[in-house]
């Protein structure tokens, strides 16, 4: 999501509050680690917000945003100390949206970014590293013009991919000697978000071949290119990105990874984002469908007004809220762990509301959030750290 979701630490830290801290593995310096093996060490994760993605639809193909773009949605410049804080907490890895197009190119012709915003973000990925992290880059929104605009009817969707091809050309470059704790993912959420001043046509229907078609070919670019800069980049783990990447379309036969050819073996992870279900996570205000649900099962006041998630309506019956949970990590389980594809869950959160504004309980409210929280953390990481289950390979990264 584009939004930024609200971090509660404390909701969900109990979940790995357990587990043991990994050894550091001599093989990753050496490049030597299978995505699946690299997994092992990523979890739990932790998302910077979208503090170096800060942009504006009028500044694609520019580079007019400059470093005052850091802080341009929030108030304070990213610290070596607060991302140290970050693994004194118990994460493992740091994911780190980015903007490089909407406000930070030199040349649109040659995709160059500038040098001046480079050395920040490498800054940023250094501070990772030296707290002992794990650093995922992406290409976010940025201004709609590839997420979103990419993927529609009128879509030059050769000029999207050669303009893909030389962006992830130069961003490799850059880390090319950095060792595998550095991931690169394709995209963010391919088919969301909003459109550039650029945009042509409408979006193609994210469940549909034609779009599962036109993101693999775009993810066919990204790995192509970052595998020709050489390096280390040769054999690095990279992350590829389901339609919105919503577990549900991921699951459609439509979208197949193993069409993805790349010449390093086992190198690649999936992403997905759990924001389930909406009506508690990100609903803002009642619909004429349904209302925000203020309360997670087992955590309501006796007066809910029926504002509890007890059950979610899912494939024409009501499914228990907790079981729907497991039910979607078992899908991306079956659709790519058992395939030997490790699972990130790329982003997962919920906003918390101001009870009163629907008439509910601030206090019951609270409560629920760090319901959903511990559950959803809590599943995610008894998955990670299964050694039966099949899909002990699985990142996660709270938002």
């Amino acid at each position: 999501m584009k939004k930024i979701v609200m971090i509660i630490l404390a909701a969900a830290h109990f979940a790995w509050a357990g587990a043991q801290v990994k050894p550091v593995d001599g093989r990753i310096s050496k490049m030597k680690l299978t995505a699946t093996e690299l997994a092992h060490y990523m979890a739990p994760g932790v998302n910077l917000g979208n503090t170096m993605e800060a942009c504006d639809w009028n500044d694609v193909f520019t580079n007019q945003a400059g470093l005052k773009s850091e802080t341009s949605w929030q108030n304070d410049k990213t610290t070596e100390s607060y991302i140290r804080s970050l693994k004194q907490q118990g994460f493992n890895s740091l994911r780190i949206p980015i903007s490089w197009v909407a406000g930070h190119l030199t040349d649109k012709e040659n995709m160059t970014i500038d040098p001046v915003w480079m050395k920040r973000i490498k800054e940023i990925v250094n501070y990772g590293l030296n707290a002992g992290l794990c650093v995922i880059i992406n290409e976010h929104w940025d201004g709609g013009w590839m997420e979103h605009d990419a993927f529609t009817s009128g879509a030059n969707v050769a000029e999207h991919k050669e303009m893909f091809r030389k962006l992830w050309t130069n961003i490799a470059k850059e880390f090319k000697t950095y060792d595998q704790r550095v991931l690169f993912a394709a995209l963010n959420e391919p088919g969301v978000g909003g459109a550039s001043p650029q945009v042509q046509g409408d979006m193609l229907a994210p469940d549909s071949k034609e779009f599962a078609d036109r993101l693999l070919a775009y993810e066919q670019v990204f790995i192509d290119a970052v595998r020709a800069t050489g390096g280390n980049n040769a054999s690095r783990v990279l992350i590829v990105q389901t339609p919105k990447t919503e577990i549900d379309l991921a699951a459609k036969d439509s979208y197949d990874i193993t069409r993805l050819k790349d010449n390093a073996k086992n190198r690649l992870m999936a992403e997905v984002h759990f924001y389930d279900p909406y009506i508690f996570t990100l609903m803002d205000k009642d619909a004429d469908w349904g209302k925000v649900a203020l309360y997670w099962k087992g955590h309501a006041p006796a007066d809910d007004q029926g504002r509890t998630v007890n059950t979610i309506w899912y494939n024409n019956k009501n499914v228990d809220a907790y079981q729907h949970i497991t039910n979607q990590v078992m899908k991306m389980k079956q659709k790519f762990v058992d395939l030997g594809y490790p699972v990130v869950i790329g982003e997962y959160g919920a906003n918390r509301k101001d009870a009163s504004l629907f008439g509910g309980n601030q206090e019951k409210h609270n409560e629920s959030m760090m319901a959903w929280y511990g559950a959803v953390t809590a599943e995610m990481m008894r998955q990670v750290l299964s050694h039966t289950s099949g899909i002990s390979m699985c990142s996660l990264f709270l938002t």
